[in-house]
């Protein structure tokens, strides 16, 4: 997506567009989404093929693993697997969040050395 978002000069197409005088939605939905297209199809065909990958490789292994875990308890109960997965994010993002503010802050204030630096 990122990559997609690099490859177009979005201010430049936004100005163009708000010279021709549609508002910021048909802007959004006719200029700059046409654009992001194969960025957006291909980050999701990326993530899917991960996903599918990681449920075959943790369903063929001798125990169960949390993906496997989820799919086996969904076949018998309802809500259960939901509260999982949510108990799950709850734990996950706050702890990835924190350690991607911590691992951000070391990588700015470390510079590596450039040709004109001794």
């Amino acid at each position: 997506m990122d990559a997609g978002l690099q490859t177009i000069d979005i201010r430049t197409l936004t100005e163009a567009s708000q010279s021709l005088g549609p508002g910021w939605l048909t802007i959004l939905w006719k200029v700059i989404l046409p654009k992001l297209r194969v960025a957006i199809l291909s980050g999701a065909f990326l993530t899917l093929a991960i996903v599918v990958g990681e449920f075959t490789i943790a369903n063929s292994l001798a125990r169960p693993m949390f993906a496997t875990y989820l799919q086996m308890i969904s076949g018998n109960l309802a809500y259960e697997p939901a509260a999982v997965a949510l108990m799950s994010f709850a734990i996950t993002w706050p702890r990835w969040a924190s350690s991607r503010s911590s691992g951000g802050a070391a990588r700015t204030r470390s510079k590596s050395p450039g040709p004109t630096d001794p």
